[in-house]
């Protein structure tokens, strides 16, 4: 069943359309999830190019490689970090969004009750 903006109250233009927002929240953490697949899966690539292009000999590809080399263990940990926040955020649109339909269909019981 197609749902329709809820506005609590009539409370100028806060209007939340469960459908979209949810498809939005599920994409933010589908996002992670891509994010945590293709970032690690990048580095193959990284690597074939640099040996496609036949870096290491001069100073500054030896240079380049070992700086990135010592950061590399960061790097890993901010991609996993990314991906975490993307999904937390993702879930927690997701549950708000539950939560907010379920107040919304709460509180319609109860004005249909007062009649």
């Amino acid at each position: 069943m197609s749902q329709g903006p809820i506005n609590f109250g009539g409370v100028g233009d806060i209007d939340m359309h469960p459908e979209q927002t949810g498809a939005l929240t599920r994409r933010l953490h589908d996002a992670g999830a891509v994010f945590g697949r293709e970032v690690p899966a990048a580095e193959g690539s990284i690597n074939a190019g640099e040996q496609e292009a036949d870096t290491g000999f001069d100073t500054l590809s030896k240079n380049f490689r070992a700086a990135y080399n010592a950061s590399e263990p960061q790097l890993d940990q901010l991609n996993r970090t990314v991906q975490r926040l993307l999904e937390d955020l993702g879930n927690g649109g997701t549950r708000i969004v539950a939560e907010y339909v379920q107040q919304a269909e709460q509180d319609a019981a109860r004005m249909r009750s007062l009649e």
